[in-house]
């Protein structure tokens, strides 16, 4: 019996004293409802507000610069839940909505189930209130019995039934049951896709769509979307991070996108809208489609910092099941082994295993209570007892009426009857005629300890065990022990621990050789500039440099983000421009240098301990880029250095099997600017109103390549050319914008030369061409003094 009733505990003592440090403020209270909606950590809405309190966040619907900025941060916010599932928007579509109901009323309202002969809602009998909404949209319904979903999906499946009438069934569970903490089996999707259930309905079509309900799972369990492909994933963040309420996501899979058919459509969703007639054309992006009106963007930017506390607190999700598991099972086992001083059980418990296995039961005790006698102690009376003791747990049905039916084993007419005797839901009416109409629920987070278990199962014993008390095993646990492994054990197989690891593809631009012929335009190359650190300084080559198939070797290798997780620019902080990173060959090291603090080093060598390290995801010109976070402590330099909250250095990620061609630059390879352009620009600008040197204004261009023709513009005409022996071609014009007008040795901004040139070219602020080597497939090196031979392909500007 003790070994029974022992708690072993999962986290180590490091980890207890992280998560203690960011929950002070329970003292003596004891949070035991989780499941309602977890507690968020006290660093956690501090760092959200730091991040609030030091960016400027706007209506991503706008086009300005903060507005852009937003956008960008809310969807390296949808790469980082996609990252965290397993999964890629190469797979599934994030929608964000309001929580898991709006999402399973998107899916009721849109799911298409065929026309002349409609597919069939499917739903488990343990299923949330919300998921019964859903049946007010379909034609055909039925529900599944709890063992008998267990029988029919251990059965061989059959997918040769008839799909001649086109209709679409749809399937609808929860991966963990919210009333007792049964975790359904995810190898159910596969079962039903593969005709499961087709003797259940009528139309035996082999169109089979499955609905994960997972918002109660994802609080306190890993989700593999690598290894278990459901067509829609409902989830809802205060679930899994206390903050923000009122938020979730609807993922969809991309192969079933087409099934959901929007009717409503709201600001932001279209591309095109007539108001004098019933016209318009949706967006098409699919989310876009999906996520009516502005979204709440402060809000889903506030994800970043659940995501971030799980990481500082050196846990995941893994080991937070396996750690509220063991605190569940141990009250569990506590309770059953409870008895009065008669000899009489304490609690009736209502679960479908017996906490054998972390697989199968999450971390939910669902109970009632009993007195010496056999009678039932209303919830009522347990929850005011409860509040005394300052223990928050919650009573009632738990908004699942079907696992509550079931386990109370109330019958139709008797909910039927308790309703006409003036119960409902959510109200102190819980016991009618001796006989419960509710139970007792406790569910456990990521920051539940021991300690909240044991004032707990203290203030049941005090009021109300009668003493002495007595430990023993339940008459009917070999019952419960068989019923639990027919259920989950019947087929021989238990769900997979596989793991697989993520691949972010990058998409490389495409670059062709056209072998065109050349005829002599000689010039020379003048400078060669790299940007270690995107937006930062420049780093000026003395003599040669190598060239990689991806650009200048260590061009752009490293960019800051900030809290939010998105690149940092000149745009949002023109102090960029005086952070100077320095290539140091000899020694591999980039050297950053700021005026006023002391140098820091980055081993060229080693692109973090990728043990340690994590993947970041970001965007950059509104492509997806994935990056090394580089550590802490350079982390808090360039905070301190930079003047914000929250920055971070990534280094490019180098996927082996990826074809990428660029590094964190933007379009190009490399940026080339002819220096008698430069020159004719200095012309044009107005007397007194740029006066600084030649190559203090090249410098605002922030070119690879500076070049020296026999005329201005000359570069505009070029298709493919040589420079030295190695073969480019450009892609066309750099169309500019304000970064132009700051000057990068103070960081300074101005008018020009964004004026002069929006007036001499008419509105078309272009200058320089953007660049890509051809065939590039080795290294090699790149030499000042070389000489330009290029072919006129263009006309002349």
């Amino acid at each position: 019996m003790e070994d029974f009733l022992t708690y072993e505990p999962v986290y180590s003592n490091e980890q207890f004293n992280l998560i203690g440090q960011e929950f002070t403020r329970m003292k003596d209270s004891v949070y035991l409802d989780h499941a309602g909606a977890t507690l968020y950590s006290e660093k956690q809405i501090k760092n959200i507000f730091n991040d609030l309190s030091t960016s400027v966040y706007s209506n991503p619907h706008s086009l300005h610069t903060s507005s852009k900025s937003t956008e960008d941060a809310v969807d390296v916010i949808r790469y980082q839940i996609l990252q965290h599932f397993n999964t890629t928007n190469n797979e599934y579509s994030v929608v964000f909505t309001s929580g898991t109901t709006s999402a399973l009323k998107i899916i009721a309202e849109c799911f298409n189930y065929g026309d002349e002969y409609p597919g069939t809602l499917a739903h488990l009998e343990d299923n949330h209130t919300s998921v019964l909404g859903m049946r007010n949209f379909a034609k055909n319904i039925k529900e599944i019995k709890t063992e008998e979903a267990f029988m029919l999906m251990s059965k061989n499946t059959d997918i040769s039934c008839s799909d001649s009438n086109g209709a679409n069934n749809l399937f609808v569970y929860p991966a963990e049951c919210n009333f007792s903490g049964t975790k359904f089996p995810l190898d159910w999707i596969h079962c039903v896709k593969n005709g499961a259930l087709n003797k259940l309905v009528e139309t035996k079509s082999k169109n089979w769509y499955v609905v994960l309900d997972a918002p109660g799972y994802a609080a306190t369990n890993h989700l593999d979307l690598s290894l278990y492909k459901p067509d829609f994933v409902t989830i809802s963040f205060y679930k899994m991070f206390g903050y923000p309420t009122g938020l979730g996501v609807l993922l969809v899979r991309k192969s079933s996108e087409e099934l959901l058919k929007k009717t409503y459509f709201g600001g932001g969703t279209v591309s095109m809208v007539l108001s004098s007639q019933n016209v318009m054309v949706p967006r098409s992006t699919f989310h876009e489609r999906f996520e009516d009106g502005t979204l709440s963007f402060l809000s889903i930017l506030s994800i970043k910092h659940g995501f971030d506390t799980i990481r500082r607190l050196k846990l995941n999700f893994d080991i937070i099941s396996k750690h509220t598991f063991s605190l569940a099972r141990y009250v569990y086992r506590n309770l059953i082994s409870l008895h009065h001083s008669n000899g009489k059980p304490v609690s009736i418990l209502y679960h479908d295993t017996t906490f054998e296995d972390p697989n199968f039961q999450g971390g939910k005790v669902n109970f009632t209570l009993l007195r010496p006698n056999g009678e039932h102690v209303g919830y009522s009376e347990v929850l005011h007892m409860a509040n005394l003791h300052g223990i928050h747990l919650r009573t009632g049905c738990h908004c699942n009426p079907g696992a509550c039916q079931r386990f109370l084993k109330l019958k139709p007419n008797d909910v039927l009857k308790h309703f006409s005797s003036g119960h409902v839901c959510g109200d102190q009416n819980d016991l009618i005629d001796g006989y419960p109409t509710g139970t007792i629920r406790l569910s456990f987070g990521y920051m539940s300890t021991k300690e909240d278990c044991d004032t707990f199962l203290k203030m049941i014993e005090s009021c109300f065990v009668s003493h002495p008390i007595i430990r023993k095993m339940p008459s009917h646990w070999n019952q419960l022990e068989d019923r639990s492994r027919k259920l989950f054990y019947s087929n021989g197989k238990k769900l997979t621990d596989k793991k697989v690891d993520i691949v972010f593809p990058i998409t490389p631009e495409t670059v062709h050789d056209k072998n065109n012929p050349y005829r002599d335009i000689r010039g020379s190359l003048e400078h060669i500039f790299l940007y270690p650190i995107k937006s930062c300084g420049a780093y000026q080559v003395a003599r040669n440099w190598i060239i990689t198939p991806k650009g200048l070797k260590y061009d752009r290798e490293w960019m800051i983000i900030n809290s939010a997780g998105i690149c940092l620019t000149q745009k949002q902080n023109k102090k960029l421009c005086l952070l100077k990173p320095v290539i140091d060959l000899k020694k591999n090291l980039l050297v950053l240098q700021f005026k006023g603090y002391p140098n820091i080093e980055i081993d060229l060598n080693d692109s973090t301990n990728k043990k340690e390290a994590h993947l970041c995801q970001s965007k950059i010109c509104r492509e997806q880029v994935v990056g090394w976070d580089c550590g802490d402590e350079v982390s808090e330099w360039l905070s301190k250095a930079l003047a914000m909250h929250g920055l971070r250095l990534l280094r490019q990620y180098e996927d082996e099997d990826s074809s990428t061609q660029l590094s964190f630059a933007n379009k190009a390879q490399y940026l080339m600017l002819n220096s008698k352009s430069v020159e004719w620009l200095r012309r044009h600008v107005s007397e007194g109103n740029l006066n600084e040197s030649l190559k203090s204004t090249i410098q605002r261009f922030r070119p690879n390549f500076v070049v020296n023709f026999e005329e201005a513009f000359e570069e505009n005409e070029l298709s493919e050319f040589l420079i030295g022996d190695v073969q480019f071609k450009s892609l066309g014009k750099c169309t500019r914008c304000q970064m132009i007008c700051i000057d990068q040795e103070t960081g300074c901004i101005s008018k020009e030369p964004l004026l002069t040139l929006s007036r001499e070219f008419k509105g078309k602020i272009n200058f320089g061409i953007y660049v890509n080597q051809v065939n590039a497939e080795r290294e090699s090196d790149v030499e000042m003094k070389s000489i330009i031979v290029a072919n006129h392909a263009n006309e002349r500007l």
